[in-house]
């Protein structure tokens, strides 16, 4: 009885340290989660084995089958990541794409010689993507209900063709509608605000270098009136580099080299179980988020924020230096929308801290307590209005809402949600009028 007992109890023991360790939010917890659930997972299937010969009539035949077992299951295993461990076969993506993972606009672009990459032309995509935060600390999270991606010819995010404009939306993910359907994003949004015509251009990870060249490209020809471009504070100045350094190799090769194999962890069968094992069990042996919190909206629900570490981010000389790149390409868009005869509107996106790290709630030991983000967003407003251009920070407006307990980000996602995207429509549609009003 002790022997059973002891069988029972120590795998329950060590799945209880794990789901404590899955809450704590010190460095040393956030080190041993990963061990600690992959040691229950281990105990577990030791002391079921153990049970079963204490238990059995004959022992050492029960014994046996256990070793036998275990041996072929530890030689089938190293055959199965043989593909992996020589590049023939992810089964992350496989399996990935078998449970939704991995399907949908997040993981689908095509390369692009002038862009470093665009998305597909005419794809169309129906499912329930997760969220950013969900693939990034691997969580269970998907969207609560189904959402639509389209593309048209020329890959942008837009249900119909468009051959001429009255608007046109340039910028990242979030313009392009990350984590929300195509009748939710701000360009349809737009479009039922005002009745005009506006062209969605946005692309998930462009940068302000990609959006001149888009710019150029596809907006112009188009014969906007106005041209509004947003610049995302968390990432813009780093995928600028990004793309500078993928042109630098494009110099001498035809394109990416698509033979290079993906790292054995990320092609692992082993390292997907388990994470896909550590995603099921999430009830139970949960996964805090170290950059997350707790707010609570207008009607008095509580919902866990999740953040992304842009709001630990340092000013530095490397990100002046990026700045520049930035400041240029948008006086050489101004300039270029001048001749045109359209107006650009540059619209500052804040970073989701930036909005709702002032209202939100935080457990013990939680990073948020100590972030204070960069001052970018003065750097940009300077600039902006030392150049003469168009700009408006949409801090101010979110804070407010914000304020009001109006969600404006999808909770478990970096990105703005329904709700978010008509509140920035609205804020195009306001500058759109009042330019109007001042060229009557």
């Amino acid at each position: 009885k002790r022997r059973v007992t002891l069988m029972i109890v120590l795998p329950l023991s060590m799945w209880g340290a794990a789901a404590w360790l899955g809450q704590d939010l010190r460095s040393w917890s956030l080190a041993l989660r990963g061990v600690a659930f992959g040691a229950a997972l281990l105990l577990t299937y030791l002391c079921l084995w153990s049970l079963a010969v204490i238990l059995s009539r004959e022992a050492r035949l029960m014994f046996s089958r256990a070793m036998a077992t275990t041996l072929m299951l530890g030689v089938l295993l190293l055959i199965i990541e043989i593909p992996a461990a020589t590049g023939l076969l992810d089964y992350s993506e496989l399996f990935g794409r078998l449970s939704g993972d991995r399907t949908g606009p997040a993981a689908t672009f095509t390369f692009d010689r002038d862009l470093s990459y665009a998305r597909p032309a005419h794809v169309s995509w129906e499912g329930r993507p997760r969220s950013d935060m969900a693939r990034r600390y691997n969580l269970p999270f998907r969207a609560a209900d189904r959402h639509t991606f389209t593309t048209d010819s020329h890959g942008f995010r837009n249900r119909r063709e468009i051959d001429r404009a009255d608007i046109a939306l340039i910028g990242d993910s979030y313009i392009e509608g990350s984590y929300v359907s195509d009748e939710d994003t701000v360009a349809t949004a737009l479009e039922e605000l005002t009745g005009l015509t506006v062209v969605n251009l946005g692309r998930s990870g462009y940068g302000s270098l990609q959006e001149l060249v888009v710019l150029r490209r596809y907006a112009l020809p188009l014969g906007p009136r106005m041209v509004a471009w947003f610049f995302f504070e968390g990432n813009d100045l780093y995928d600028d580099q990004s793309f500078e350094d993928s042109m630098l190799y494009l110099r001498d090769h035809d394109t990416y080299d698509k033979s290079k194999r993906p790292p054995f962890r990320e092609a692992s069968f082993s390292v997907y179980s388990f994470l896909f094992a550590r995603r099921l069990l999430y009830p139970i042996v949960p996964n805090v988020v170290p950059a997350s919190g707790w707010f609570h909206d207008e009607r008095g629900q509580r919902h866990g924020m999740y953040f992304h570490n842009y709001a630990a981010l340092e000013w530095r000389e490397y990100e002046e230096e990026r700045f520049t790149k930035t400041r240029q390409a948008l006086i050489e868009a101004e300039r270029e929308c001048l001749e045109s005869g359209c107006r650009l509107s540059i619209f500052f996106v804040p970073m989701k801290f930036r909005v709702y790290g002032a209202y939100c709630a935080y457990p013990p030991h939680s990073p948020c307590a100590e972030w204070k983000p960069w001052d970018l967003a003065d750097r940009f407003s300077d600039f902006c209005q030392q150049s003469g251009l168009d700009c408006l920070d949409m801090t101010a407006p979110m804070r407010r809402a914000a304020a009001d307990g109006e969600l404006l980000y999808a909770p478990e996602d970096s990105h703005w949600n329904r709700a978010g995207h008509r509140f920035v429509a609205t804020l195009v549609r306001d500058t759109w009028l009042r330019h109007a009003s001042a060229s009557n």
